[in-house]
Formats: structure tokens, C-alpha cells, sequence
């Protein structure tokens, strides 16, 4: 930027932040990216370099429309936060600067890219491809993007000399960001990620579309992204959620009238086609919240050039979760692929999840998944229907009216009396119904697509899907005065004794209460369950010995009642049958019931329109 214009920016910015609103913000009005021949315009690389924190970046309206492809590479190894894992086995570090490696801006500061004031925005693209790869732009710090397409960019792992880091970070095809990005009207397509080809604890593909540490998006396409590598995750988004964050639902990350569609990842370790979701990993727990939107055709597959040796996993076609919460409200995951080999390790499936998926096992926590008013159905792996594996979620929680195909919950963590958890599965509950095929929850045939982005996902090289009108089975479905839903909680006195006789007690009442469906002899085979118990300690039981007795028996009570008794088995329709008292001279249960309240949501749906469009709403993301 010249020294003149230079001046009026800093002179603009000055008069912003002392509450100057008439004066003009700083305006970008060539699509060049290097030093333009006219030095009475400013390029988007400039006014990235010389605008101060806080003040807008904006465009004329010559640019609507218009491409700013990014030919100049302007931070050859990007510095922004990333976790470290060392030791042997690798123990988590903490986030500490890695090198992220080429981006063809980066800004160290807040940055707002606003083009909301043209009707049909700017598209910021790289233009280097394969040839010279680099994401399209890298912050740290808060992004504001409005009205802005990031597309082309291409983040690979490179070779580094230094032991401590031997490659470069493949984190965000388009948009790296260690802060907050909030994208509002933006699209994020067509770019991609390359990792590391070996085996690595901290060098695996994260987010082809976008790495973020905190998220905020709305009315927002992501579509048509990919990462690949040994390890690869978030083909569209990959959500840290707030790791260096503490306390507070300000941590907490949302997609609001969002599609997260046709992307891919492919890896040996593969996770989240659509999304990623940490909800905040190992330094803080926090929840991911959809609303409004549509997660589908996204795909996670094996990666054909790399030898099956060791482990290999394959989950979460629509949705990964890591860590964390997740909420789903009126949002639809539907078509979204996994494929790959089948297998067990370690008595774990490492397959599981078409739409959804939770982690399986000790290395993160999944505290609950709540699902209101939504639609998972229509996802696949190797072709046959699976849903939603929850994995070793805490909770499952319906707050009513969901569409769910195939529903796997025989991973969900056992009960443990002591914080009032016997019944963790809240499923199914008022309007619920599981075991619905695709074309009755959705009308699959009316799909609505994108004018541009194109699929890298189950539909390659068509247009994106971005939404769904609701099928017969979603349509007036939730009632427009609300409805009510009943939870149940349930804990037990008596635990860590070797008189502890609760589990005596469950059999004798799944018999009285389910004989006919499961047979009087039920769990019979078990034997004397007495001194059966549960120990604790309370943050890491899982992992004490001691507990080990515990888990095996429900884990083979679930496999005895295999699916007799609904998808969940023994959830809350179970637990509310007790009442609280003594069941014998040794173990009480204290039994709650929780009522609460819902109405259809009052926000538009995610194509803008009302709901709930007339007596009643419809589930799932578009009101018909």
C-alpha cells in the first residue's frame, strides 16, 4: 500500500475506534493480488497487511461477483498453535507453535472480511493448485468472513529438517484459524488437505475445508473439500471447539441454517467426512451445536494407497465426535458414506457411524449427544444402512420428534449408580420412531442443490446438495402447542460391597417385566451376580480393574437382550418401572422423573423460510 493510502487506513481505523462510524472503512477495489499498476487502488493483500485489528475490510461494488485469485504465497511457514504429542507410547503435550506451512494470507490479528454489501459476494481462490500449494488464508486470531466464497486452496504435510517437527501441519485446505471464525453467508469449496503418508500421532489431515479452534457459522455452505492421509479428519470442517478455552458456554461452537455437504476423507484412520468435532479435546469439554442444517453425502473411506498393516478405522461419514457434546436441533444428516474393511480391535468395531458417530474407548470423553426435531436416516456403510453409532457416549438424549434409520447403541458407557446414572439412554421419547427408511423421512428426489460448489463426496462432480424437503413421516409432525418429555434419572446406594446385590435385582426385573419377549430365564446363564459392583473412582473408573467385573455383566446383558427390546435396550421406559426405595436389606434406588417442555422451533428454517409453516412443524431442517 502507498504511503498515502496507507495513511487513510490508519487515519480511518483511528476514527473508527474512537466511534467515527461515517468515516469510510478500508476498501478493497482490484482483484490483483501482487502490487497493482494503479496506485490509487487497494488490493485484498494489502489491506490484509495494513488494516488494524478490529477494522473492517470491505469491497467495492465493481467487485460483486468477482474472483481474487492468490497467486503469491505470503507466509511460507505459517505459526499458529497445534497439539503435541511425545513419549512413547505419545502423551498429550498441550497446544504449543507448530508450523502449519504455506498460506497465501496470513494475518496475526482479528481480521473481517466483509462483502455482505454485494449481492452476489467475492470469492477469495488460490490459484497456485498443486504446483505451489498453500491454504487460501491462515488467522490468528478472531475471522469474520460475510458474503465471501474461499475455494482452491491445497495444504500439504512438507518434509521439515527439524526432529521436533519433521513435516509441516496439512490443517485447513481454504481457512486455518487459532481463534474464532465466524462465517455468516459464506461458501467453502474445492479445497483440500494432504498429510503425512506414515503413521503419526500430531501429523494427521485436519479439515479440508476449514481448521478452526472456535466456530460460529451461519447460513453457510461447506462443500465439496477433502483431506487425505495416514490419518485424516474433517473433510469439510475440523472443530477444535475451544482447547485453550475455559468455563462457560461462550466456548461452545455453532452451526446455524448450515449444509455440510459432499465432502470426503480418506485415510487408514478416518474420521468425520462432513465434520470433526474436538467440542473443546483434552483441555476443556464443550458442545457443538446444529441447528437448521443439513449434513449429507459427505464419505469416509480407506485410502487405497496405503497397505492395511496395524489398525485401521473408518467413522462418522456425516459427523465425528472426539470429544465433547454434540446437539442436533431440526437438522437433517442423511446419504453420508462410510466404506472400508471391516474388522475388530481391541473388542471394538472400527467401523461404525454412516451419518454419526461417537469415539469407542478411553482416549477422549463423549459426555451427550441431544437430539431434538431432526432427521438421521439414508447413511450408509459398504452400502448397508447404519445410521448413528454413539460409541461410549455418557448420554443419549431425545427431546422428542427424531427420524432415525438404524441406531447403534450397544457402546454406550454402562450405567454407574453413584451420580444418579443407571439410565444413560433417553431413547426413544415423545414422537420418536427408529428403523425409518430415507424416503419416508425425506424427499430425496427434490434434493435442493447448489448453483456452484460441486460434491467430492458420494455424489462426486455433481452440484452440492444443501438440503432436503421433509418426507411423508416428517412433514406436520411436531405439535404447535409443544409437547412434553419425559427423562428418568436413577442412582443406587449400595456399591462397592461385596453384598451389593443391584444386578440380581435388574435380571428379576427384566424378567417380570419383558418375560414374554425375552423369556423367564433370562441372563440365568450369568449366574450369581451378587458382589458384582461398581468402585469408581469417579473421573477415570473405566480404567480401574476393579470395574472390570462391573462392565463385562451389562455389557453381556446387552448382548443377551441383542435389539429384543428396541434399539436402546435398557434405557428409561426400564429405569422409570423402579420406584425409590430399598430392593433389598442392601441397595436402595432413588428413581426422578424429569418433565420437560418443547414447541417447534420459532426460527426460520434453513432456507429462510417460517416455521413452523402452519398447525404443526416439521421435522428436520426445511418446513414444507
Amino acid at each position: 500500500m502507498s504511503a498515502p493510502r496507507l495513511v487513510r487506513a490508519a487515519l480511518g481505523a483511528l476514527l473508527l475506534a474512537s466511534g467515527c462510524e461515517s468515516v469510510p472503512r478500508v476498501v478493497v477495489d482490484a482483484l490483483d493480488d501482487g502490487a497493482p499498476a494503479d496506485d490509487d487502488v487497494t488490493t485484498l493483500r494489502e489491506a490484509v497487511a495494513a488494516t488494524r485489528p478490529g477494522v473492517p475490510i470491505t469491497f467495492d461494488p465493481a467487485l460483486d461477483g468477482g474472483t481474487i485469485t492468490l497467486t503469491i504465497v505470503g507466509a511460507p511457514h505459517t505459526t499458529l498453535p497445534g497439539e503435541v504429542y511425545a513419549g512413547g507410547p505419545p502423551t498429550y503435550q498441550g497446544y504449543q507453535d507448530r508450523d502449519y506451512g504455506p498460506s497465501a494470507l496470513f494475518a496475526e490479528k482479528d481480521l473481517t472480511l466483509d462483502a455482505s454489501a454485494l449481492p452476489n459476494g467475492v470469492t477469495i481462490r488460490w490459484g497456485g493448485g498443486e504446483e505451489v500449494p498453500a491454504r487460501v488464508l491462515a488467522v490468528r486470531g478472531d475471522l469474520v468472513l460475510r458474503n465471501v466464497t474461499v475455494a482452491g486452496g491445497f495444504s500439504r504435510a512438507e518434509p521439515r529438517d527439524d526432529p521436533a517437527q519433521p513435516y509441516t501441519l496439512a490443517r485447513g485446505g481454504g481457512l486455518a484459524v487459532w481463534g474464532t471464525a465466524r462465517l455468516d453467508g459464506c461458501t467453502v469449496t474445492g479445497n483440500r488437505i494432504e498429510g503425512d503418508a506414515t503413521a503419526s500421532r500430531d501429523r494427521g489431515a485436519y479439515g479440508g475445508g476449514i481448521y478452526a479452534n472456535g466456530l460460529d457459522l451461519v447460513d453457510t455452505v461447506v462443500a465439496g473439500n477433502a483431506a487425505a492421509g495416514y490419518g485424516a479428519a474433517g473433510g469439510g470442517i475440523y472443530s477444535v471447539g475451544g482447547a485453550t478455552h475455559r468455563g462457560g458456554s461462550g466456548n461452545d461452537t455453532r452451526l446455524t441454517r448450515c449444509a455440510v455437504s459432499g465432502n470426503r476423507v480418506t485415510g487408514q484412520h478416518a474420521y468425520g467426512g462432513g465434520i470433526f468435532t474436538l467440542s473443546g479435546g483434552p483441555e476443556n469439554v464443550a458442545t457443538m451445536t446444529l441447528t437448521g442444517c443439513t449434513v449429507a453425502r459427505n464419505v469416509v473411506e480407506d485410502h487405497p494407497d496405503l497397505p492395511q498393516v496395524g489398525q485401521w478405522y473408518h467413522r462418522g461419514g456425516g459427523i465425528y465426535m472426539g470429544g465433547g457434546s454434540l446437539a442436533l436441533v431440526s437438522t437433517t444428516i442423511a446419504e453420508n458414506a462410510i466404506t472400508g474393511t471391516p474388522a475388530v480391535f481391541g473388542g471394538k468395531p472400527n467401523m461404525g457411524g454412516g451419518g454419526l458417530a461417537a469415539t469407542i474407548g478411553d482416549a477422549h470423553v463423549v459426555e451427550d449427544v441431544s437430539i431434538r426435531q431432526s432427521i438421521v436416516a439414508g447413511n450408509t456403510s459398504n452400502g448397508a444402512a447404519e445410521d448413528w453409532f454413539t460409541g461410549s457416549l455418557l448420554f443419549l438424549t431425545s427431546e422428542g420428534y427424531n427420524l432415525v434409520g438404524r441406531l447403534d447403541a450397544g457402546h454406550v458407557l454402562v450405567p454407574v449408580p453413584d451420580w444418579g446414572m443407571l439410565s444413560r439412554k433417553h431413547w426413544p421419547k415423545t414422537g420418536d420412531r427408529d428403523g425409518v427408511a430415507p424416503a419416508e423421512a425425506l424427499d430425496l428426489a427434490n434434493a435442493a442443490r447448489h448453483p456452484t460448489a460441486r460434491s467430492a463426496g458420494t455424489d462426486a462432480g455433481e452440484a452440492a446438495v444443501v438440503w432436503y424437503p421433509p418426507g411423508a413421516a416428517a412433514h406436520d409432525r411436531v405439535p404447535g402447542r409443544g409437547y412434553e418429555v419425559r427423562h428418568v434419572r436413577a442412582g443406587a446406594t449400595g456399591f462397592g460391597r461385596s453384598t451389593d446385590d443391584l444386578l440380581v435385582h435388574v435380571l428379576a426385573k427384566v424378567r417380570a417385566e419383558y418375560g414374554g419377549i425375552v423369556g423367564t430365564d433370562f441372563g440365568q446363564g450369568l449366574g450369581d451376580l451378587t458382589g458384582v459392583t461398581w468402585f469408581g473412582p469417579s473421573r477415570t473408573w473405566p480404567s480401574n480393574p476393579d470395574n472390570q467385573a462391573w462392565i463385562a455383566a451389562w455389557r453381556a446383558i446387552e448382548a443377551e437382550l441383542a435389539g429384543r427390546l428396541g434399539a436402546v435396550g435398557l434405557g428409561d421406559d426400564f429405569w422409570g418401572r423402579f420406584q425409590t426405595g430399598p430392593l433389598s436389606a442392601h441397595v436402595s434406588v432413588t428413581v426422578v422423573r424429569d418433565v420437560r417442555r418443547y414447541t417447534p422451533s420459532g426460527t426460520p428454517d434453513q432456507s429462510g423460510g417460517a416455521r413452523p409453516a402452519g398447525a404443526a412443524g416439521d421435522i428436520g431442517a426445511i418446513e414444507r
